[in-house]
């Protein structure tokens, strides 16, 4: 069935860290879509770069060149969105650093630095954006995660704690924009990039020597910030409704990623439990053959207070 295109008319979209790479690519493909949009990135020459690409192909684009990792960064892109292009759809968080390390390496500031930008950013540009997208009753968010946060990941704790928040940011923001026609759902790009210069990760070569074995092309088209583009614009679109939710892209297979609870043991109302029950019950607590993805916490309650015996 082919579906309608996915139009953007009209619309105006902040993209954070869009300077290169993935956000570039979004710039592109929002504004190939009708979307006037806001180039940000605090290295003003590469934002400079973007909005020139975004007119050559006869879009229109502003820059921004404001600092994410502080509120008054944050509140000066809204304010270049709604001062210059006249308001503001859609947000795009997608500025993020790397500082790697072991964990008992890291210092204070490295992992301060990454949770500010990459964290941080996305609370300081999306709260002044969304008190204008409730008022207006609409609004698209669409938040970087990544793999390393909600899967296992060396040498990188301080950004995989801080892609982990953004997925916890996306669910409670998803939860309050319910009835205001605001939706909010994460990416988890696997794409080719410049955010790993000169941020080598340890332990990288020995933790990749399976992957190695397999000949992947480090330089394949499907790892192309082009086609995590294809996501991003989907999900800022009028069309898409789906919020909560986190999508992966790797090497050509898009596919939702969620967190789930097991159904697992439900003690006994009259039986006293202690280690050794749990212990006796844990490979049943531990199946995850049988699950709900809740929506809500709520959910995750009535999932269970369903179950309980008389």
């Amino acid at each position: 069935m082919t579906q309608s295109p996915r139009t953007l008319d009209g619309r105006v979209a902040v993209i954070t860290g869009a300077g290169r790479g993935l956000g570039r690519a979004y710039a592109l493909e929002l504004s190939r879509r009708g979307a006037s949009v806001v180039v940000n990135d605090v290295a003003s020459s590469y934002a400079d770069e973007t909005v020139a690409d975004v007119e050559r192909d006869g879009g229109t684009a502003v820059a921004s060149y404001d600092d994410v990792s502080t509120p008054e960064g944050g509140a000066a892109l809204v304010s270049t969105a709604t001062s210059r292009l006249g308001r503001l759809d859609v947000v795009v968080n997608n500025a993020g650093i790397l500082r790697n390390g072991w964990f008992e390496d890291l210092t204070v500031e490295q992992i301060r630095t990454v949770l500010d930008v990459n964290l941080a950013g996305a609370f300081w540009v999306t709260q002044p954006a969304w008190r204008i997208m409730k008022e207006q009753g609409y609004g698209r968010v669409v938040m970087t995660a990544s793999s390393s946060g909600l899967f296992s990941h060396q040498g990188a704790a301080n950004y995989a704690a801080s892609k982990a928040g953004i997925y916890g940011l996306t669910k409670a923001l998803a939860c309050e924009g319910i009835g205001h026609g605001v939706t909010v759902n994460a990416v988890l790009p696997w794409a080719t990039t410049t955010i790993a210069q000169g941020n080598p990760v340890p332990g990288h070569v020995e933790a990749w020597a399976p992957l190695r074995a397999l000949d992947l092309p480090m330089e394949d088209p499907r790892r192309s910030p082009e086609t995590m583009a294809h996501l991003v614009a989907h999900l800022a679109s009028e069309s898409s409704t789906t919020t909560g939710e986190a999508f992966s892209v790797c090497r050509g297979r898009y596919g939702r990623v969620f967190v789930g609870v097991a159904d697992g043991w439900i003690a006994p109302a009259k039986q006293p439990v202690s280690a050794e029950v749990v212990a006796e019950h844990f490979e049943e607590i531990r199946d995850v053959s049988r699950h709900t993805v809740p929506m809500l916490v709520f959910d995750e309650v009535r999932n269970v207070v369903t179950r309980l015996p008389d």
